[in-house]
């Protein structure tokens, strides 16, 4: 009698769990529909933003939710002196996220990744290039260069706009226009 009452409660248990479990893992991926409106942009659905996102924006700054969740693809690119062209033939991916509870700059270049922890002001994006991560991958040819080239560009502070889902870096070495991924 007390085994089949034990079979019974375990029974009961694992029915109950299994709701509670999923309503669990539904809060965690973010399904519901939640969305932010941010000045000059369309609402952002909690569907468009990289798991994560929605439990690191609550808190943070208007200017930190501008970016933050927020994926860039490179279109175009000038400098002085130099051919940008491969910025929209060999796009720059540019993401904002937290990591390590700071805001960071994700940059996938043709070859490797940088993790740069920014700060955003106004109309300024200041890296922390000290705590800058970069990824240990071998490059060659024009992609090592273009490593090298994004790599001192993201090092140093940049100016930016952001409006109509386009971003525009610009510093001392140039200057990168991004769309909305």
């Amino acid at each position: 009698m007390v085994q089949r009452d034990n079979e019974r409660i375990g029974s009961m248990r694992n029915r109950m769990s299994l709701p509670l479990l999923l309503v669990f893992v539904m809060v965690l991926a973010g399904c519901g529909e939640v969305s932010a409106q941010q000045p000059g942009s369309s609402s952002i659905s909690s569907t468009q933003l990289p798991s994560g996102c929605l439990a690191s924006m609550h808190g943070a700054s208007d200017t930190a939710v501008r970016f933050e969740c927020k994926a860039f693809t490179s279109t175009a690119g000038s400098a002085p002196g130099q051919d940008l062209s491969w910025v929209a033939s060999m796009p720059l991916h540019v993401e904002f996220s937290r990591m390590n509870e700071s805001l960071t700059m994700v940059v996938r270049m043709p070859c490797g990744v940088l993790n740069v922890p920014v700060s955003i002001g106004a109309d300024v994006i200041t890296p922390d290039s000290a705590a800058m991560i970069e990824s240990a991958d071998g490059c060659t040819g024009s992609a090592a260069e273009y490593r090298t080239w994004t790599t001192a560009f993201v090092k140093m502070p940049m100016t930016y706009t952001l409006e109509n889902q386009v971003l525009v870096l610009t510093n001392d070495l140039g200057q990168i226009k991004f769309k909305t991924s």
